[in-house]
């Protein structure tokens, strides 16, 4: 079976549908300029869980994580370190990690 590939035109954000969402979400952590260099593999996944924790429209409601439980079993979640987030716990600021460390 062939895998179909999707790209966007340079500076073209509106060409990336849903998952400029999940950039911005990103960029709440780590704001634009922040370097990457000193994130570990811990601080990668913490950042990830909390992300997947945040409901979202286009999944009806559910998190991303709920979704993919749903789909791929607790089992490949495991695998890949990822767990949910309470939703009083969820943090998306620069402090996630910055507080973490």
């Amino acid at each position: 079976q062939r895998s179909s590939i999707y790209y966007c035109d340079p500076m073209r954000s509106g060409q990336k549908g849903t998952i400029e969402q999940a950039h911005t979400m990103l960029r709440m952590i780590l704001p634009k300029g922040t370097s990457f260099e000193f994130l570990t593999q811990w601080d990668v996944n913490l950042i990830v869980n909390h992300i997947n924790s945040t409901p979202r429209e286009s999944l009806g409601g559910q998190t991303p994580y709920d979704a993919a439980l749903k789909t791929l079993g607790e089992d490949v979640l495991k695998a890949f370190q990822l767990k949910p987030i309470s939703p009083d716990e969820v943090n998306l600021t620069p402090k996630l990690i910055r507080f973490k460390k």
